[in-house]
């Protein structure tokens, strides 16, 4: 517990990603490579990238509904809301970095209470940026 304090200290730049770390992970990746019809060890973003425009776009829309039953049903990891309340009461400056559409990052964000505690332009969805793991997102 130190250790985190001092880190916290001298940090002042904090990026989260969402599901798993801020939210409970409860996405079901291997169905919805099932549902969308994407090989079992495809990257499912860049899987859907690949296809023809009018193929993705119908599959990106089921994945957008998708995401939204889950942003409605997330539920905050054990200890991420204090975190972000301390973060926030030390100055720091946080953002959230994920693989989701920043409209379902708000939405979650919104569930589990945290929404007033991250500025818009600090939520990097895959819209604003190439998807993780690729640096343009966190350098942004």
């Amino acid at each position: 517990m130190q250790s985190l304090a001092r880190e916290l200290q001298q940090q002042r730049y904090w990026v989260f990603d969402m599901d798993g770390t801020l939210t409970e992970a409860i996405h079901d990746f291997p169905g919805i490579r099932r549902s969308l019809g994407i090989p079992p060890e495809a990257d499912i973003l860049a899987y859907l990238a690949s296809l023809p425009r009018e193929e993705a776009e119908v599959r990106y829309e089921w994945l957008s509904f998708y995401e939204k039953g889950m942003a409605e049903r997330a539920r905050a990891a054990p200890g991420a809301v204090e975190l972000i309340h301390l973060l926030r009461e030390r100055g720091c400056r946080i953002g959230i970095l994920t693989r989701n559409l920043r409209e379902m990052a708000l939405r979650t964000l919104q569930v589990i209470g945290l929404r007033d505690c991250f500025n818009v332009a600090d939520i990097v969805g895959r819209m604003d940026a190439y998807p993780k793991p690729h640096p343009q997102g966190l350098m942004h």
